[in-house]
Formats: C-alpha cells, structure tokens, sequence
C-alpha cells in the first residue's frame, strides 16, 4: 500500500465525514448491540485464536494477529532498533469498529465509509504499533498488501494466533467458526 494509497481513501473518507485527519479513525458513535457483541466473542478459526506465545517488543520482524474474547488484535514489531514502515489492508464480511495500540506520529489507520476495510500503516522503531478491533458477525476477514520497508511481507513474518502458525500465501482469509446449532 502506498502513500498515495492511503492519501486517496483518507480525502474519499473526510469527503464522507468519517476521517478525523490522517492521524486515524474512532469507531463510529454508539454501542454495539448485544448481537454483535456476542458475535465478537465467539471464536475464529483455530490457527488465529490466541495470543502468540511469547510476544512482545522486539519479537521476530512481523505482522501478529490473534483473536480472543475481547476481538482481534493485530500487532507489528521487529528485533532491532530500527525504523521499519509496515502496511496492509484487512477487509471483513461485515463492518468493524478499531481502537487504536500504542500509535505514535507517523501512523495512520483508517477505517472505510462502509467500515469493512482498515488500511494501516505503522512507523515502527522496534517496540510495538497495532491496533484493536471488532468484526461484529463477520464470517469471514482477509489480509492483503502486507509490507515491511517498502517490500512484501513474507508469509514467515506473519504470525497467527498462539502457535504462531505462518498462513500459506497473502492475501490470506480466516473465517469463523461456525455456531453449532441445536
């Protein structure tokens, strides 16, 4: 994802009155319903579910995403002190909502007019940058664009749920489990 990329959804996004600058996006005013907040919860695939064993600042360079009871979480980091621009897009079947994880100058999240794409973009000095966020009843979430330092982020730099399990390829899509019916 480029610059331009991003400048262009964040002018298309501030036109629709959802951009709060390019500094990133709150989640649109008003509560979840108890609905999609039950949804929220329920589980994802096993690969995804989980926080990564052993994360933390300075983990292996990569993108780290997990589910759990409180949503998804996606994370970013690398080993050395260095500044390293990590981006991607995430798209789900249904609208999102973000919070945003230790964000500092320079980052950019934003979230569609439509609430199922958030584009990131991370400036990251070797601690960690991400964000939170909440798929409500989506089946289904999908990954694409990953980079690090202007490349395309290699399926080992990507880390997905406890076990730290690499996807196949990027794009890569994750789907919920389905709720057993009686």
């Amino acid at each position: 994802m480029t610059t331009r990329r991003l400048a262009l959804l964040a002018a298309a996004a501030t036109t629709a009155g959802l951009a709060a600058g390019l500094t990133g996006l709150a989640a649109p005013a008003g509560a979840s319903t108890p609905s999609s907040s039950t949804c929220d919860k329920a589980p994802w695939e096993t690969t995804v579910q989980g926080r990564p064993a052993g994360f933390g600042a300075g983990s292996p360079t990569g993108d780290y995403l997990w589910h759990n009871k409180t949503g998804f979480h996606l994370r970013v980091t690398h080993v050395k002190n260095d500044r390293r621009v990590y981006s991607g897009e995430i798209h789900a079947s249904a609208p999102m909502r973000l919070e945003r994880v230790r964000l500092e100058k320079g980052d950019r999240v934003i979230l569609s007019h439509s609430r199922r794409i958030i584009l990131f973009r991370f400036v990251n000095h070797g601690f960690i940058d991400g964000i939170n966020f909440h798929t409500d009843c989506a089946t289904s979430l999908t990954l694409s664009h990953l980079r690090v330092a202007g490349h395309s982020l290699a399926t080992n730099h990507v880390y997905l749920g406890a076990t730290k399990a690499h996807p196949a390829a990027i794009p890569f899509t994750v789907h919920r489990m389905p709720t057993p019916t009686t």
